[in-house]
């Protein structure tokens, strides 16, 4: 590829061929053309050896197969792909995830329509059959509404931090596209592009600030695939430790990827992954915005909420784990101490409904008895449920929540409305009485002044009575009176 293309399509994968295979199938089944495929290999030399053959057996002109030479962190090795990447836009794709056949052309239709630097969308689920988590396999949850959003992304940081909306509602270059404009920008910052050892959550934290406004879109552009070997499957559905989990962790450990300092070493509690990744973000892009701040005692509410664990000592074990992560804290220590709430064990993360078929937003669907076994089969069948063809998609099905929230700030707007009427209403009546009392009081004013007037009015008239006519009643009672 001599020019540079439209997409770049990161794929990193460690040790999973068995799903990398129907991955690269996705990608490959686009209708459309200007884009590349950078696997990131970043396995264990049998599994390396296995990626090789089926990068040769695909034999695409668009693959660009990268082999590491020794194990890498996962957000190493993300950072690696990014490095190679050279299209205009990137994402990154899970190695058992799946894209759309629609995705690219329609990415590029929203990019050219809009100028967006980050193009955000909703994605499907799917469970692998081979997930190991009892009663999560064959899962398939997909959006049903098509609608395209501007959303401001510092306002969006906050709703997240508040716990009001999740990471990937942000532009998660896990299921969105980036502009390589903001990736430099953010190189050019921090020095590099993924900071800590959550890769996908941070980079929600980190363009998101950057970025200002991006297009949010809610039709599905990828499938999130969760198999035996995902490495959320290992951090947040399984209470034991596992291969996996401790494999991230050693790697991490390795290259240097630690936990930030106010967030407590437990992988499994969810809140950990949000907080470690927004706090290193704000250390290394808005270290002085005191808007997007860090709420450690709401936090720590959060994370004593998502102990899992049902054994007492294990229990009081995580929370002493919670309770170090604040000891920098005095005043945070002491409500930790005399009012922390201990609440009852919190569930396993878990993708199954409480029942399947549409809730308003999504459809959830027990895909067994379609006979799908791989995301590439599962992409076929969101793309027929979802009956979208070459035409190009219109967005203008929104969600039943996306209509109540219409609904809901039509209905607050009117309230405010009417309260301010009613505050006008009552100032107004206040004033008519202010001024009805103004009124009065002049009113009274008035009439004492014409009551002075009137006795000024008669002393007046005493004192300028002509001289000759005092004369006279003068000398009438000076003269003796006469006699009858």
């Amino acid at each position: 590829m001599t020019k540079r293309p439209r997409f770049s399509v990161v794929v990193p994968t460690r040790n999973r061929p068995e799903t990398l295979r129907h991955a690269l199938k996705t990608c490959l089944d686009q209708d459309f053309d200007d884009y590349e495929i950078i696997v990131c290999d970043n396995s264990d030399p049998v599994a390396a050896a296995e990626v090789a053959a089926i990068v040769e057996a695909v034999n695409s002109p668009r693959i660009r197969h990268l082999p590491s030479d020794r194990p890498l962190a996962m957000s190493a090795n993300w950072e690696r792909g990014l490095n190679e990447a050279r299209g205009e836009y990137v994402t990154v794709l899970g190695d058992d995830d799946g894209l759309m056949p629609y995705a690219l052309r329609e990415l590029d239709r929203l990019a050219s329509r809009t100028g967006a630097k980050a193009i955000r969308w909703q994605r499907c689920i799917y469970t692998w059959p081979t997930i190991g988590v009892e009663g999560e396999a064959n899962l398939l949850i997909l959006p049903l509404f098509r609608t395209v959003a501007e959303v401001d992304g510092r306002a969006q940081i906050a709703k997240v931090m508040r716990f009001e909306a999740g990471t990937d509602s942000l532009p998660m270059i896990y299921c969105s596209v980036i502009h390589r404009d903001l990736i430099e920008q953010h190189r050019a910052t921090a020095g590099r592009v993924f900071l800590n050892i959550y890769p996908d959550i941070y980079s929600a934290f980190g363009f998101g600030y950057l970025v200002g406004t991006y297009v949010s879109v809610s039709v599905p552009m990828s499938i999130a695939g969760l198999s035996h070997a995902s490495n959320g499957v290992a951090t947040l559905m399984k209470e034991k430790q596992t291969a996996v989990a401790s494999d991230f962790s050693r790697l991490n450990e390795a290259f240097g990827y630690v936990h930030h300092p106010q967030v407590p070493e437990k992988t499994i509690l969810g809140p950990v992954h949000i907080a470690d990744s927004f706090l290193h973000a704000k250390d290394a892009l808005f270290p002085r915005d005191e808007v997007l701040v860090f709420d450690r005692k709401l936090f720590v509410e959060r994370c004593l909420g998502a102990i899992p664990d049902t054994d007492p000592e294990e229990r009081e074990r995580v929370r002493q784990i919670i309770r170090a992560s604040i000891a920098d804290s005095p005043e945070l220590l002491k409500w930790f101490d005399d009012e922390a709430p201990s609440l009852p064990p919190a569930p396993l993360h878990t993708f199954r409904p409480r029942r399947f078929g549409f809730d308003g937003a999504t459809l959830s669907l027990d895909v067994a008895p379609f006979d799908i076994k791989d995301v590439s089969h599962a992409a076929g069948l969101v793309a027929s449920l979802l009956g979208i063809g070459e035409k190009e998609i219109p967005f203008d099905v929104p969600a039943l929540v996306d209509v109540y929230a219409h609904v809901w700030a039509e209905q607050e707007k009117v309230a405010r409305a009417e309260h301010e009427v009613e505050q006008v209403r009552r100032q107004a009546a206040s004033s008519a009485a202010d001024a009805n009392r103004q009124v009065l009081a002049l009113q009274e004013v008035c009439a004492q002044l014409e009551h002075q007037l009137g006795q000024a009015r008669h002393a007046g008239s005493l004192r300028y009575v002509p001289k000759r006519v005092l004369r006279k009643m003068i000398d009438l009672f000076r003269k003796p009176p006469t006699a009858v």
